[in-house]
């Protein structure tokens, strides 16, 4: 394993970590902390994510986009992406970043991005966006044979609603693509 990766899998063990203090009982902390000590990240998330709608603890935006991209990195975005979204927020804290279930309907329109790089087989799926300054991470899938979408990103944009920002494209083979999407988002916010 390369360094880079190393490095990047250290970090996300950092953020995994924090995500599993969320939990209130030591036991789960230790169960969920446990999975990603055995590489069972998978069995992880589907605790972390039970544990929080069965207890009905709020989660923040911030731990909510993390336990978002967290989940897509680890290939559950699909299976706990409407668990995720449905945990309820942390009331003091105001809603900066907000994450979307595929195919809602209150989230951004998609604009199209990626102009000459776009092929017509690739949807934008809005995922992550703020809110208040319309800066949107979108999941570019490819569009099956069958209708539906591939099961995983090919990459991720970043872009402005109102197009007043150059589109930031993160190819999704790129290891960690969808947390170096994530910051460049953070970064490209406007309002923290």
């Amino acid at each position: 394993m390369s360094d880079r990766r190393v490095a990047a899998y250290a970090a996300e063990g950092v953020v995994w970590s924090r995500l599993a203090a969320l939990l209130p009982a030591a036991e789960d902390v230790d169960e969920v902390q446990g999975c990603w000590d055995i590489a069972e990240q998978e069995a992880g998330l589907d605790l972390l994510v039970g544990r929080l709608v069965e207890l009905g603890l709020p989660v923040g935006e911030s731990a909510r986009t993390e336990i978002a991209v967290m989940a897509e990195q680890w290939g559950e975005w699909d299976r706990l992406g409407a668990a995720i979204v449905a945990c309820p927020g942390e009331d003091a804290q105001p809603v900066s970043l907000r994450v979307f279930e595929d195919g809602d309907e209150e989230a951004p329109v998609p604009l199209d991005v990626l102009g000459e790089r776009a092929d017509p087989e690739q949807v934008l799926v809005p995922w992550i966006a703020c809110v208040a300054c319309g800066r949107v991470l979108a999941r570019v899938h490819r569009r099956q044979e069958w209708g539906d979408l591939s099961y995983t990103a090919e990459s991720y944009v970043v872009f402005a609603q109102d197009g007043s920002i150059e589109p930031l494209l993160f190819p999704g083979e790129d290891d960690g693509s969808g947390w170096s999407a994530l910051e460049a988002l953070r970064r490209a916010c406007l309002c923290g």
